[in-house]
């Protein structure tokens, strides 16, 4: 990790807010581009940065990662000598466009754009692109359903959503849910 790097990874997890830390990564022009109104969680400043474009209204969570590179080939070399692959890296472009959502624990590999209106949902890697207006999952992360119908679900079921408080959740609203929770199972056992 090169001295720049590392500072401004150290920086970044001092950082409690995820405003701050994008606020922080857009100051330094640490990105290849960063959007207005996206938002950058992560706490690690990703190797080859500028090869990483985030368009506008994009919200990349904290855990997920952006990879623009990868060494198997040292590796291959190592495994079969007679298969010199040499010391290349292979490197690509990670490109967010507008309105893409990164959930938990993503991996997105080199060489992928992530269309208009995405969500990309926890614990998916990403190792093709995914076209617009689309919702991805799983490894490899594959279209599950479209951004439109996602939108329409999430209006449908709008009263089984909570404003944020501080991440205080009162004991009235805990039992509640575990009611709602136990009652859909009901049937189940």
């Amino acid at each position: 990790m090169t001295k720049e790097r590392m500072r401004h990874s150290l920086r970044l997890m001092m950082m409690r807010s995820v405003r701050k830390r994008t606020e922080y990564m857009k100051k330094h022009e640490i990105l290849g581009e960063l959007g207005e109104n996206s938002v950058w969680g992560p706490w690690l400043v990703p190797l080859y940065p500028k090869l990483i474009r985030v368009h506008k209204n994009v919200r990349v969570h904290k855990t997920a990662k952006i990879v623009t590179h990868d060494v198997v080939n040292d590796f291959l070399t190592k495994c079969k000598p007679d298969c010199d692959f040499g010391p290349m890296e292979r490197i690509g472009c990670v490109e967010l466009m507008d309105n893409v959502y990164i959930g938990m624990n993503v991996t997105i590999l080199p060489d992928v754009r992530i269309g208009e209106n995405c969500i990309i949902t926890a614990g998916s890697v990403v190792s093709s692109d995914i076209p617009s207006n689309s919702v991805a999952a799983g490894n490899p992360a594959k279209v599950i359903g479209r951004f439109d119908m996602y939108m329409a679900l999430r209006r449908m079921n709008k009263n089984q959503f909570v404003a944020f408080k501080n991440q205080y959740l009162p004991d009235d609203l805990a039992q509640e849910q575990w009611k709602k929770f136990e009652k859909k199972r009901i049937n189940q056992k």
